[in-house]
Parts: structure tokens; sequence; C-alpha cells
């Protein structure tokens, strides 16, 4: 039936050790054991070698409802050695590329284990994920993380993003529980960690924004709330720690499987600004001169994009940063963000994150427009009430130089965000320019 090599199926070694051991607790409430979820697997399995469809096969599987019947359509892909391409089903490349998605449900070559998106604003592209990316992605963050099988992983993250799915590797290769919500909502998961129910999340920044918008705390019992997906500003960060969130911010994108740095459980407080350190196995180089473009090598890189040759050397990952004298990663921002204005480089994301800061405003995002005078200027794009507007403009004139304060600014009750929960950068320069 299957090649998939046993250090990859957890989830059945998971059901013959602990087979009462909950797997998941489903979007309904539903407790859903091991063995029951080992079984719902079993019986998708029969369905798809009923179907003909082979070993190494790509399968198209568009997600619109995250629940133990996806579960188990995906650990049957995996058992059967199916290399399961997940989407969202609302993706533009289902609804305006039906051609392009055909062309991508070809044979790829035999390592491969899941096809999974990039999930950035550009057009999206099918990196291969190999089982040997999994495999170490998932020792890895296991051991900068020591999650457990006494742990509840919160998953609101979608599972067409390497996010998501990393949750359910991770989790399952310890035996653990994944609570899973369908959707991100404030109330329900602040519910969901007063009450106990989880001990590890994953969010992105804005997640975490809403959640202390919602309710401030104090929170106990969490183990690790892991912080990745777009940058995160200090002032979030520190809130969220004082709000008693064991915040770990972490870095990586879809090409390195996951996380490959991630700042160590008990030194949040001295890792502010940084992303940690990078993980077992993995190298983070950034140019010759110290701050330069992330380049990352080690067993959780991807080989490339899927109708593509493989990648020789490391991922150069387009971001620019540094490893302090500590070995934290410190990201500065995209190298194809950088601008010019007035004869000055400025990188946005460093400019955004100290406007993030001002107290009576929430998000901030900056991007550049042309200017016939500049070359181009900052536009700042705040989520806020704009009579705060002489206020933030007077506390940025304190803490920026002149050249990275933005010239124009604009107040919006919520920022243009994609469904992985990544701001939008294509619809916010198009907000900007709109408004020159």
């Amino acid at each position: 039936m299957a090649d998939t090599p046993p250090d990859l199926d957890w989830l059945a070694l998971a059901a013959a050790a602990t087979p009462r051991a909950t797997a998941l607790v489903d979007d309904d409430g539903v407790h859903v054991s091991y063995a029951d979820l080992d079984a719902l697997v079993g019986a998708a399995c029969d369905r798809l070698s009923g179907s003909g469809a082979a070993p190494g096969s790509i399968r198209l599987i568009a997600v619109d409802r995250v629940d133990r019947h996806l579960m188990a359509e995906l650990w049957a892909s995996w058992r059967l050695g199916i290399v399961p391409l997940v989407i969202d089903r609302d993706s533009p490349v289902l609804s305006q590329s039906p051609a392009l998605v055909d062309g991508w449900l070809g044979a790829p070559a035999p390592e491969v284990h899941t096809i999974v998106l990039t999930s950035g604003g550009g057009a999206p592209r099918p990196v291969r994920i190999t089982r040997s990316n999994v495999v170490a992605a998932v020792a890895a963050a296991i051991e900068r993380l020591g999650n457990t099988a006494d742990d509840r992983w919160l998953l609101t993250l979608p599972v067409f993003h390497i996010g998501g799915l990393s949750v359910l590797w991770r989790s399952a290769a310890v035996g653990g529980t994944v609570v899973l919500h369908n959707r991100f909502d404030a109330a329900r998961a602040a519910a969901a960690i007063t009450e106990g129910a989880v001990t590890v999340a994953s969010f992105v920044p804005t997640m975490l924004f809403r959640l202390l918008e919602f309710d401030p705390g104090p929170y106990e019992g969490m183990r690790a709330v892991l912080l990745g997906g777009a940058a995160a500003n200090r002032e979030l960060v520190e809130r969220g720690l004082d709000a008693g969130l064991p915040i770990l911010q972490t870095y990586g994108m879809t090409e390195t499987c996951s996380q490959v740095a991630t700042v160590v459980p008990g030194e949040a407080a001295e890792s502010l600004g940084s992303a940690g350190r990078p993980l077992s196995g993995v190298t983070i180089t950034t140019g010759e001169a110290g701050v330069g473009e992330i380049v990352v090598t080690g067993p959780s890189v991807s080989p490339g994009y899927l109708g593509e040759p493989d990648r020789t050397g490391g991922y150069q990952t387009g971001d620019v940063g540094y490893l302090d004298d500590n070995g934290r990663l410190v990201v500065l921002g995209r190298i194809d963000d950088m601008i010019v204005t007035g004869g000055e480089n400025v990188y946005p994301q460093r400019v955004s994150e100290v406007l993030s800061g001002f107290r009576h405003a929430g998000p901030v995002e900056v991007v550049a427009v042309p200017d016939p005078e500049w070359g181009r200027v900052l536009v700042a794009v705040v989520v806020g009430d704009p009579t705060s507007s002489t206020a933030l403009e007077d506390w940025a004139g304190e803490r920026l130089p002149r050249h990275e304060i933005p010239k124009r600014w604009i107040f919006v009750d919520e920022l243009p965000m994609l469904s992985g929960g990544k701001v939008d950068r294509i619809a916010l320069a198009a907000l900007a320019r709109s408004a020159n």
C-alpha cells in the first residue's frame, strides 16, 4: 500500500502507542482520539486506493473547512505516498488560472512529500517539500520548543500554508493534541487560553494584536506562543509578554519548511527585536559585511519549485538582516522594499516597527510611492483614529531621523490582509497610490 517511511507516519505510530489519547479537538468541539483519527485515515486510504491514485502523483486538495475529515484526507495522502497540493478554495489560482493548476498535476520527484504555494503578495509559486525536509524541520522545531504529548496546540493558521501544516506534523510526532479553530476569532482564542484548553499557539502579529485588544490579560498556563509570518514590532511583543504570554518570535518561510530561527524558550525578554538563534542543523549567513541578504542552508531547505531545476547553494530569502553578538537573527526587511528617498536608504519595515509603538495607534505599515521631488516618499498606513495624526507625527519626529519620517499619513479601520494573516502588500501599495 504505502511507501511512506515509518518516521513520517507519526499518526500511525501515535495510534499504536497511545490510541486513546486525543489527536485533535475539532472545530465543533468533538475530541478525536488517535485511534479514531487513524480509522478515518484508513477509510480515506481505501477510497484513494480504489480511485487508482498512484504513489508520487499530485493530489489537489482545495481547503474550505478545516476539520477532522480534512485531516484524514491529508494523512491518507501522506500514508499512500501521494503528494497533496493544499490550496485555499478561494485562491485566485483556482478561479483565474485553472490551466496552470492542471499543469501542476504531473508526477513530481519521488522524494516529494507535499507541495505548498508561497504565501506572499505576488503570484504564488509551488514549493516542493521533500520527506527529508519535513523530518529535519520537525525534529529541529521540537528540539527548540520542547513540545510533548501533554501539549495542546491551538491551530488557527490555514493548513494551505506551511505554518499550519507544520503544526500537524510537530504535534503528531510527539503524540500531542491539535485544537482546531476554523478561523481566528479573538474572543474564542482568548477563551481557549484562559480556560486552559491550549498550551501552545501559533500566531501572526495581527492575531496577537487582536487578541490583546479583545482581552489584555493577564493570561496564564501557556507554554509557548510562536509569533511569525510577518514582522512584529517590539511594542506588540512587549505587550504580549506583559500579559503573561510567552512570546517566541520566529523566522521562516515556505521554502525552508517553516521556521529556521526561533527565540529559545525562557529568553524572550533578552531576545526582543530578534527572531532568535538558528535551529539545529540550520546555517544562516548575511554576507561578508555582516549586514546583507539572509541566506539559509540546511536539511529543511526545499530543493526548489515544481517544474524547475533543483536549487544549488543556500536559499536566498530576499530579506536583509544580520546576526547580533549573541547569534540571534535580526531581520531588517525585504531587499526589494528598500527605498532611496532624497538620496537616503530606508527600510520601511523598520519604520513600521517604530511607528507601531505609538500607544494611540494600532498596526502601522509603511510603503513608498513615486514622488517628483524626492524620487520616492514614505506613506504610513495607520490603523487608528485620524485625530491622533499630529501627535503621531510629533512622536515619530522624536524617534526617527528626518529621512525616515513618512511624508504622508493614511488612517484606516483595518489593513488589507491575505488569507494567511499577512498584510497584502500589493493592496497596500494601491491604497497608498490612490491617496497620493
